[in-house]
């Protein structure tokens, strides 16, 4: 007689223990399922430069450890801030994430309006890695060295062009800070991004380039030269290139940072760095970091953000004291 309610009983502790966990899935749906259709990557940059190629590479590798595709999304303009204010006002539910660079607060500190705020208008998932600006040439130009540049820009002002990725980007800022150091004067020929720029020294339609690595492999082949970089020791393939530091011109790191919009879950957002910061291991993404001479940094997502606030304080004491003009 006594089987009856014993297994009663037990029944009833069973679908107790079911429904609980149905209702902790519920109410914790990341930890559960995240990923459970493909993750969007913004970036907000042009196809082709050394941004694009690096995060789609990254991407790939991260792939792997999340189980889900992750579809690249190119949207460039304003500087980056086109790609940024789609990504800001993005639902922080981890399907949509993308890639910020030093740009991204550079222009706001600039002057310019943005439709962010940074750095509390993202969240922050992992480092990626830190570009190698460089003061760029071709290679049968009559500037051999960056005191050649210097020396004509003295000389001569405001007849040598030179290229960045848009006003207000780190290149222009570090461009800007070379001449006001040295008191030479150049003429800044904006583009939408690196892409562009490689094109426009290789077409002869400007005299010089501050970029990010996108001339690599034209290095490589002898068609560019680097005359100056803005690292803080003279990178791996690059000793023989002086560092902006050395120079006497003050310069910040050039980062690469995959976020996401403000608000995102912590659950979410720990999924995603893991698969990241394993993805950085990738022999492939590494291959595409040395080809373009960048530096793979691995850095815990939750303290990227007091990473950029440093960052964004020196910048702004570089700013005041360099006189950088305000972007538009």
């Amino acid at each position: 007689m006594c089987v009856g309610p014993k297994t009663s009983l037990g029944r009833i502790t069973v679908w107790a223990l079911v429904i609980a966990g149905v209702v902790l899935a519920a109410a914790n749906p990341a930890r559960a399922s995240f990923p459970e259709r493909p993750i969007t990557m913004i970036i907000p940059w042009p196809a082709g430069g050394s941004s694009d190629q690096t995060v789609r590479a990254f991407s790939k590798a991260a792939e792997a450890h999340l189980g889900q595709p992750i579809v690249v999304v190119n949207k460039p303009g304003a500087a980056s801030t086109i790609g940024l204010s789609e990504l800001s006002t993005a639902k922080p539910d981890g399907y949509t994430i993308g890639l910020l660079t030093s740009t991204a607060y550079l222009l706001p500190l600039t002057g310019r309006k943005v439709p962010y705020s940074m750095p509390a208008g993202f969240s922050y998932v992992t480092y990626m890695g830190d570009n190698v600006i460089g003061v760029v040439v071709r290679a049968n130009s009559r500037w051999k060295t960056v005191q050649d540049l210097i020396a004509e820009g003295k000389k001569n002002p405001g007849t040598l062009k030179y290229a960045t990725g848009g006003v207000g980007t780190y290149q222009h800022m570090s461009a800007e800070a070379l001449a006001k150091t040295t008191g030479a004067k150049f003429i800044h020929i904006p583009q939408k991004g690196s892409a562009e720029s490689l094109p426009a020294l290789l077409g002869n339609h400007v005299d010089f380039i501050t970029e990010t690595s996108i001339w690599a492999p034209f290095v490589e082949s002898g068609e560019l030269s680097v005359l100056a970089v803005t690292t803080e020791t003279r990178p791996e393939g690059l000793e023989k290139v002086p560092t902006m530091k050395e120079l006497g011109v003050a310069s910040l790191r050039s980062f690469q940072i995959i976020g996401g919009p403000a608000g995102m879950s912590e659950d979410v957002r720990l999924k995603l760095e893991e698969a990241f910061r394993k993805a950085s291991k990738d022999k492939s993404f590494l291959n595409i970091m040395a080809q373009l001479k960048m530096m793979p940094v691995d850095m815990a997502g939750n303290t990227v953000e007091s990473f950029i606030r440093a960052q964004m304080k020196t910048a702004e004491e570089l700013i005041s004291q360099l006189q950088i003009p305000a972007a538009k």
